[in-house]
Parts: structure tokens; sequence; C-alpha cells
């Protein structure tokens, strides 16, 4: 049976101070990557009074914690002690029980042992129980009568093995350098097991884990760990060091140390900066360390109220428009509505495409403040040029380096073994873009937040391209300054038709906000991801940054934001199902607001989002259902209040010149529409209004038009 392995670190009364063991966590954090964490588990045992403050920390590393002791009672008149119950109510499902020095320095007896076990058996706390000889007693020859006497006085206690581990300790080698050779503890561990099999039976031998603990070092370890019967360590000393992880490394070995060299050398030769490596390295870390990249509800609670914008109280203040940006992340080429250019060059409404009205907008605050704004496009490599050329009527806004900056790509990986994907008929699919969250490693890599910062600029307002409801407004950027918020997002109450998207939550650890997408949601919590009553608000990607926060962010992260990853399965070329199987690696913008200390959250109105990603979401856009203001603003008519039709066109309509067709007349009147669907081939005459919810079919297989009329509450057969 293959057992899985698991490593202890066991601090005793040390460090000297919670600052101490806080500093020694975040030295650990950066040897994360070299670990597989489907192959470990590591528990650790931080002294009594820090379990409960360190716990967010240790667990945020994938660790869990474990306490040094427990009571042999229950609750009662017994100072100083704590129960089973204790630990579990602190969420601490682990404990020492038995140590060396709590037999040798407190008196604790194999009674006293056994009667610990059976308190956490009967409320189910995990046990590492520590038994070994003494020097005298293994110079007397008697280190197997010793274990099987402290292991006999448990047996009797234990009703469920899947809750212990054996942590074999030779009291002789702890904190003296001395240390058994693999030979000598493979042979007493293979004794325990034995022993385990004629006095409780073979099954449970065969399953319960046992440690080695004396003396275990990053320089002993490898060879320890080779030995059938050792199935990982309980380490002291060496546990309070960051060369720790170098033990759990060698146990839990990671493809990083295999691999690393071959991505970085890919992107050397690619000219990638290295802060895009650094942030590619933090994600493939991740991956390749087994970590759980999803967020299940026993780790949420859901938010239940947020400051709204109709309640703001901060008076406008027109001064701080100097030191703000306005950034459109403008990477996306349309792909999914069959472009092969920029979505932003897509036309909206009377010949004006997203690019000219965000221009447009963007004229309009200028001569309304009477001052110069900012403004800058993250493009992706595949939008830059032709963005640029469309752009160039409008000088006012920039050129060049002052106006975009290019977002990183990322390396595909082989989804098999964790190489480098590649792709020599088409070496550009080797690549993917690596997610909007890609916008803080790009501003830094390419030398965009020095710059800003330098030039006086710290507040940062960034929106999708296709979001032209996102305008910089005054009143929001006022309170987000007066809040002194490092980071802000706008959110929008959920509906039905928001209930797949990603949406804001409060890590149950720490009490701060998260953002959960749907690639992070287990299939087992799909039906609570949806439930909009629990989780009432959804992220809009309208964030609000300040960029000397950011850049600090980047220095306590070593150049890296530990934004959470997304792992989506593709294959190398798209189009091709049958080549070979890779992940793709991608961060989400919004998820960041988990990174700062201190974030928070707005409520906007709906006219703040409307967002294009299909064909749907463009037809309505184009319909009577928004308008456009005097300062190119596009909003919901004000008969929708807040709420967008509901437009769900056949798959056939997917792509933009199967929309076209579709609408060669203009599309319908939708001011009135709560849900319009559309089946099969046809086209729309003028003049066509939709009213409440109507379904348009056509199963002939033939087009068909659908006349000009009022078509309200009914299924139209053409």
């Amino acid at each position: 049976m293959a057992r899985k392995f698991i490593v202890g670190g066991n601090w005793k009364c040390n460090p000297a101070s919670a600052k101490e063991a806080n500093s020694l966590l975040k030295e650990w954090k950066k040897g994360l990557p070299n670990v597989d964490k489907s192959k470990v588990d590591v528990v650790i045992c931080p002294p009594a009074l820090w379990m409960s403050t360190l716990a967010p920390s240790i667990e945020g590393l994938g660790m869990e914690v474990c306490s040094q002791n427990v009571g042999k009672t229950d609750a009662g008149a017994f100072t100083g002690e704590w129960t089973a119950g204790n630990l579990l109510d602190l969420g601490i499902k682990w404990t020492l029980i038995g140590h060396s020095e709590r037999r040798t320095k407190y008196g604790e007896t194999d009674a006293d042992v056994a009667e610990k076990v059976g308190k956490c058996q009967d409320i189910g706390v995990n046990v590492i129980l520590c038994i070994g000889e003494t020097l005298e007693e293994r110079e007397g020859g008697k280190t197997d009568e010793v274990n099987k006497r402290q292991l006999g006085a448990v047996i009797p206690k234990v009703k469920d093995w899947d809750k212990i581990v054996i942590a074999y300790e030779p009291v002789w080698a702890i904190g003296t350098g001395k240390v058994a050779t693999p030979d000598q503890a493979e042979e007493t561990q293979a004794a325990i097991r034995e022993y385990l099999k004629s006095a409780v039976s073979a099954a449970v031998a065969d399953k319960v884990r046992i440690q080695y603990g004396g003396s275990v070092t990053p320089e002993n370890c490898a060879e320890l760990i080779t030995k059938p019967n050792i199935d990982g360590f309980l380490v002291g000393g060496a546990s309070l060091k960051p060369s720790f992880m170098d033990i759990v490394s060698k146990v839990g070995p990671s493809k990083m140390a295999d691999m690393w060299p071959k991505f970085e050398e890919k992107m050397k030769k690619d000219d990638m900066n290295e802060t895009a490596m650094a942030a590619f390295k933090y994600t493939y870390g991740v991956l390749v360390s087994g970590a759980d990249v999803m967020i299940p509800e026993s780790k949420l609670d859901p938010v239940e109220s947020l400051m709204e914008y109709e309640k703001l109280k901060e008076k406008p203040d027109p001064r701080l428009l100097k030191k703000t940006l306005i950034l459109k992340l403008n990477g996306g080429l349309g792909t999914g509505m069959g472009l092969d250019k920029a979505k932003s060059l897509l036309e909206v409404t009377g010949g004006l495409t997203f690019l000219d009205l965000i221009a447009k907008q963007v004229a309009s605050m200028k001569k309304e403040f009477k001052t110069d704004l900012k403004f800058m496009l993250m493009n992706s490599f595949s939008t830059s040029k032709d963005t640029l050329e469309a752009l160039s009527k409008y000088p006012e806004l920039g050129t060049g380096s002052d106006l975009e900056f290019v977002q990183n790509k990322a390396p595909k990986v082989t989804a098999s073994d964790m190489s480098p994907a590649e792709w020599p008929a088409q070496p550009d699919h080797e690549w993917c873009p690596p997610g909007h969250g890609d916008l803080y490693p790009a501003m830094l890599g390419s030398g965009t937040l020095e710059k800003l910062l330098k030039k006086g600029y710290r507040y940062m307002f960034v929106s999708n391209s296709d979001n032209l409801g996102a305008t910089m407004d005054l009143k929001i950027l006022s309170h987000f300054v007066q809040s002194g918020a490092p980071f802000m997002m706008e959110v929008a109450e959920r509906t039905d038709a928001d209930k797949k998207g990603g949406h804001l939550a409060k890590d149950k650890a720490t009490g701060g906000l998260l953002l959960r997408e749907s690639a992070q949601c287990p299939e087992e919590d799909e039906k609570e991801f949806q439930n909009v009553g629990k989780y009432k608000f959804f992220n809009t990607n309208n964030l609000w940054v300040d960029l000397v926060a950011l850049k600090r962010e980047f220095r306590r992260n070593d150049g890296a934001l530990p934004l959470p990853v997304m792992k989506n399965a593709k294959t190398v070329d798209p189009r091709d199902k049958k080549s070979t199987a890779v992940l793709q690696l991608e961060t989400a913008m919004g998820a960041a607001i988990q990174c700062f200390q201190g974030a928070s959250a707005l409520v906007i109105p709906r006219s703040r989002f409307a967002p294009v990603k299909t064909t749907n979401d463009l037809l309505a856009l184009r319909s009577d259902a928004y308008t456009l203001t005097e300062d190119f603003t596009i909003v919901l008519a004000a008969e929708r209040q807040g709420v967008p039709p509901d437009v769900k066109l056949d798959g056939m309509y997917k792509f933009m010149d199967a929309l076209e067709k579709l609408i060669p007349n203009g599309p319908p009147s939708l001011i009135n529409c709560k849900k319009l669907v559309v089946e099969g081939p046809m086209t729309f005459g003028k003049d066509v209004v939709i009213k409440g919810s109507v379904t348009v079919k056509n199963t002939s297989g033939t087009e068909k038009e659908l006349a000009a009329g009022v078509y309200e509450d009914k299924t139209v057969e053409l």
C-alpha cells in the first residue's frame, strides 16, 4: 500500500517571538514551488499561544497547525490544560502526544499518553504519537521492548487508525547531532510495523504512517526517506530554519527543479523581462506544488453589505485628476466572436467603435474639468499595431510608450509531464496570454509603473475596453482617495444573468475580501456559487489602485504579486483537438483584492457595467435598450431600471459576420424586452419591436425573415 509522506515541524518553545515566527514562515514561502503537496502532508507545531494567530499564515502555505500537547481530561477545573475539544473549536485538527520531553521532563507515563490518545479518538483529532528509547535503553538492547510497551499502552484506545501517525524518536539522537544510520532507523521502524501487524492487524500495519525523528537535517534526510518503512520525519531544531523547506522538498519534490531551467531558457530566448519571468515562475510553482487552486465553500463567508455609490458623502475633488491614470485593458482579439483584430475596433453605435467612444469620453472629461487627463492602454502583441493606428486620429491621447504598454505572454505547459509545450509547426501556439492579472507584472516589467510614479501619478482607474459604462467618475475617485484604501473593486448586485460569473466573498480565515471565479469553484459547490441571494455582488472589473501601494506589494513579495492561479485545460493548437494536451496558467486582476490589506469594494449602479463578451451582448448594446450620453457614455435606457435585456442567440450567430446578416436593417427595439431567444436561420426585418419575453424559431432549415411588427410575450414560429 502506498502511504503518503508526512513531515512535522516541532518548534517546541521557539522562536523567541511571534515576529520571528512570521519571518520564518515568509522564508518558507520561497521554497513552496519546490514541493509537490500531493506527495507530502506538512504539519507545524508552534508554541500553544501562537497556534491561532499563526494558523492563517501556516495554512496559507498549504500546511496544517498541530498542537504540541493536549490534556487527558474533558473540560473542568484543570488549570493550565486544554482539551481535544478546545483544539477542534480553534480549527486545529492535529496534536503531538507522548513527545520524549513530555515523558522525561514532565513525568508523563504510558497511561497518561493512552488517556490523551483516547480523548482525541473520541472527538476526531489527529494524533502524532511519539515513541522511542533513551541512550541507556538502546545500549541495553531494549529498543524494541520500549517501543512495544509504549505502543501497547495506546492500542486499546485506538478506534480509527487513519487518525494516528507514529513518530519514532530515538531520544538519544534528539538535539545531540547524533543520528541513527538509515539502516538502523529502517530496522527499528520495520520492527514497529511488524509489531502492529501482530498486535492489531496486517491492514493497519500496512497503512499507518511512521515518521523518523532524530536530528533530521537537509543533508541526511535524502537517504533516510528512501527506506520503505520511513514515511516522513518529525523535525525539531531544523524546522526553525528556512532550510526546513529543503527537507520537505526532498520528501515531496515537485517538477520545479527539473523543469524550471527549460522554461527559463525558453523565455530568455524570447527576450522576456525579469518581471514577466518571475510572474510565470510563481504561477508554474503553484501548479507543480500540487496546491489546490480551488476555493471551496468551507473557506468562505458571504459579504452581507458594502458602501453604495448613492450614499457616498465625499466632496468631489477635481485636483485628484492630475494624479490619476485611466487605463483600459485592450489585449483581447475577440476570437470568440470570430474576429482577428482587437475587439475594441468593433462598431458600437453611429459608426463609432469602442476605441472612438473611449477617446471621446476622455476628451469630454478634459473639457469638463479643464485638466490634462492621463490615459493609457494595455495592449497585447496582437492588438497593439491596429489599436495605435486607430487612435492616431486622437493625438491628444498620447503616442508610443506614453499611450500603451504591452502585456506579457506565458509558455503553455504540457499536461503529461509539466514541460514547456512544443509545436514546431506553429511556434506561436506554444504561448498563451496569462490572463488580465498580468496587468501588474506588465506595468512593473515594462517600466510603466516607475515612470508613472516619477511623473507624480498616484492613482489608477482600470477597466476593460469593451465596458463603455466604465468611465472616470470623480465622485468615486474622491471616495477612494479619502478612504485610504490601497485597492478598491467596483461591484454590482448579482442577478440570475450574472450567476455564472465571479463573485465577491470573505476569506473565512482572515476576514479579508476575495474574488472567486467559476474556474476556482469545486463542482460540488456549483449550486452555492450560483446562489445570488448568498453571494450578492460580482466583480465588474472596474478597479482602483494606489500605485504606491502596488509598488510596496511588489517589494514585499519579491517582485511577483501572489495572485490565485487558475489552470485551463486546452490543446496546444486550439483548432486541433488531437494535438498535445496543455495547461494554460492564468490570473485575474480583480483577485488582487486579497493581496492588499485594507482593500475595499463599492456597490455601483448597473450603468457602469456594460461589457461585450459575445454577439448576444453586442446586439443588446446596439439596440435602443442603451443610449449614448452627451459625454459619449453608453448607459441603459431609464426604462430598463438598471437591468439589461437577456439575449440568447442561436450558436450559428456566434461570430460577427453571422450577426450582421441577422440584423441587416439594424437591431430590433429591445427597450421593453425582458428576454429574446433566437433559434434557427433568419433575418430581422426593419422596425421589429420585442416586448417582454419572446422566442423566435425557424425549424425549416431555410432562412426566413421576421417581419416588421410588435412581438410581445410569445413564441414566433417562422
